[in-house]
């Protein structure tokens, strides 16, 4: 059975590790990609840092990236991870994505994990 977790926050602080996605995967559940995204609110001309984001597996950060709004873009910044055989869960470890803003301007961060279980 398909299995599809998402998650989305808006921000408009430069708090750390601010939630966009927390669920506990059933013990059969194995994740075989995620797809992160985060962009600003409102048109912008100016290329500008977003912040990071994470990627944690039962507390333990797993992965950590930059995300950037280029120049005259008003598309999103975009990470996909394909992770192979994927990330198999026990059924008691909390799968989560968070994000660290770079600054107040609202922002939309997403994180979307697909797999099977």
């Amino acid at each position: 059975m398909a299995t599809i977790a998402f998650g989305a926050l808006t921000t408009t602080a430069v708090t750390a590790y601010q939630t966009i996605y927390t669920g506990t995967p059933a013990g059969t559940t194995s994740f075989k990609s995620a797809v992160l995204c985060s962009y600003l609110t409102t048109y912008s001309a100016t290329e500008a840092a977003l912040g990071l984001v994470y990627i944690r597996q039962a507390g333990t950060d797993k992965f950590e990236a930059r995300m950037q709004n280029t120049d005259l873009a008003s598309l999103a910044s975009v990470i996909v991870i394909p992770w192979g055989d994927g990330l198999l869960f026990s059924g008691a470890e909390v799968l989560s994505a968070h994000c660290t803003p770079a600054s107040t301007t609202s922002m939309r961060w997403t994180a979307s994990f697909f797999g099977q279980g």
